[in-house]
């Protein structure tokens, strides 16, 4: 990490360090609000926008990326554990990973046949994750 920083030309200091530590430990995508929760139970002296700075700096590392799934809440993934989509419940606002493995062929050779390089792709479903089928299910009859 310290490297990673220093080759980018940023210092890593103790509130950073710990931003960093804090947010890789998720296993969940955090908004800046939880992240920001999450650390003030840790060190109450770190502001908001100190926060969201580092969250915005570990996305320009490379190490994470912004997600929007319409719900007007940025959310942030890490990019760590490679390629996969979101299932994003549009009445609880549950967000869960997927495996993209069997999909990635399909789009290569696709990108293939079109002759057309991918760079980076995002697959993002809406719609109602079991927990609130179920109480739709309940509430309906």
């Amino acid at each position: 990490m310290r490297e990673l920083l220093k080759n980018k030309g940023f210092k890593l200091t103790p509130q950073r360090e710990l931003i960093f530590s804090i947010f890789l430990e998720q296993r969940d995508h955090v908004s800046v609000d939880e992240l920001y929760d999450e650390i003030r139970k840790l060190d109450s002296s770190i502001g908001y926008s100190t926060v969201w700075r580092n969250l915005k700096l570990i996305c320009k590392l490379g190490l994470a990326r912004e997600i929007n799934v319409g719900d007007g809440i940025t959310r942030y993934d890490q990019v760590t554990h490679g390629p996969h989509g979101h299932l994003f419940c549009v009445k609880c606002k549950k967000l869960v990973e997927f495996s993209v493995d069997k999909i990635v062929g399909f789009l290569d050779q696709v990108a293939e046949d079109k002759n057309f390089q991918i760079e980076s792709f995002k697959i993002e479903i809406q719609g109602l994750c079991d927990d609130c089928r179920a109480l739709n299910e309940k509430t309906s009859v």
